[in-house]
């Protein structure tokens, strides 16, 4: 298991967001506007995955369900 240092969060109007490390960006391939999709775990935890563009409705750029 590979660990990341520690995030913060930030706050824009409401919202709140985390940075994900640019290196795992680069190793799933990721550029601007590509979809990750969260998941809440049974523990409380969440757990980040890239979404495949092939699987992301054309028409509105959301990814398909599973």
């Amino acid at each position: 298991m590979l660990i990341f240092r520690n995030r913060k969060l930030q706050q824009v109007r409401g919202s709140f967001f985390v940075l994900l490390p640019p290196e795992w960006i680069r190793s799933n391939l990721m550029k601007k506007s590509d979809s990750v999709k969260i998941v809440l775990l049974d523990d409380g935890n969440l757990k980040i995955c890239p979404v495949p563009a092939t699987r992301q409705d054309e028409g509105t750029g959301v990814p398909t369900t599973t």
